[in-house]
């Protein structure tokens, strides 16, 4: 053991199911504590992100040192697939293997369940991270970018509000094959209110274009899907869609989460006026049979 490291701490693990949506906010907002990107979880929001990513309470854990939380992880599954939905550790606790400790236990207990990979993303820009997981036997298969375009007026005639059940139907035709987990059309299946989808053109017509956004408080709304089938494609239906969203946000900017392949159509998205955002993602795979 390196002498400079501290002890690893006596933890106590419990399934996350045994806590109020609200107490595992607070656990995972102190886990990301001067995180790269800080994030501040509410019970709402997590309770949101359960259903469409398939989150397992019971695969997923809380760490606690008496009744004080050192970590936790949270557990998404599908088929024969797991992937770390998010894991925080607590800074009194950082730096003492609790990361460490929690991913192995996660990856034995998909091993016994039978699971066949568990996927995971994580900031390049965090080497620290990156490290950990590929100590415990992730490598990275991808880059994910993210996007941001400026705030730019528009015209919003023509727009149509859809069910976003009938956004993620439309992408399960569309969508390139093998998407990350977030854009899956498993996962936009599961979107609800607040979030909000879209169509400009005719409905039934090959000649459209949709899209799937929530709008967040600030300068910028959040762009999560843009389609447009192939009998459309190169005939301005996506510039005419993003304009028209941004009229009805009221000509904010508008931004791309880090969860776009980059050889996902970057030429595409730079003539809708898309430029990269600083910080992006890896994405990570452990087979489990290696």
């Amino acid at each position: 053991m390196n002498p400079a490291m501290p002890n690893p701490p006596d933890l106590t693990r419990r399934p996350a199911a045994e806590f109020t949506p609200a107490q595992l906010a607070d656990c995972l907002t102190a886990g990301f504590e001067d995180y790269l990107i800080p994030a501040r979880f509410t019970a709402e929001g997590l309770e949101r992100r359960m259903r469409p990513e398939h989150l397992d309470p019971y695969a997923s854990s809380v760490y606690l040192e008496g009744d004080r939380p050192a970590g936790v992880i949270l557990i998404a599954r599908r088929g024969w697939t797991s992937r770390v939905a998010a894991m925080g550790v607590a800074k009194p606790f950082r730096g003492r293997g609790v990361g460490r400790r929690m991913l192995e236990e996660a990856l034995e207990e998909a091993r016994a369940r039978g699971d066949r990979r568990m996927l995971l993303e994580v900031f390049e820009q965090n080497p620290a991270a990156v490290r950990l997981y590929q100590g415990v036997g992730f490598r990275v298969t991808r880059r994910l970018l993210g996007y941001e375009r400026p705030a730019e007026p528009g015209e919003a005639a023509g727009l149509v509000e859809i069910d976003p059940l009938d956004y993620a139907r439309v992408a399960a035709r569309e969508y390139e094959p093998d998407l990350p987990w977030m854009l899956a059309p498993e996962t936009l299946c599961g979107w609800v209110a607040p979030a909000r989808a879209f169509r400009l053109g005719e409905a039934g017509s090959a000649e459209a274009a949709y899209a799937l956004v929530n709008d967040t408080p600030g300068e910028s709304f959040l762009l999560w899907g843009l389609l447009v089938p192939a009998p459309g494609r190169r005939k301005g239906w996506g510039r005419r869609m993003v304009r028209a969203l941004a009229a009805l946000h009221g000509g904010k900017a508008c931004r791309v989460v880090q969860v776009v392949p980059e050889d996902l159509a970057p030429q595409f998205l730079a003539r809708l006026g898309f430029t990269p955002l600083p910080l992006n993602q890896f994405e990570m795979r452990h087979d489990l049979g290696s």
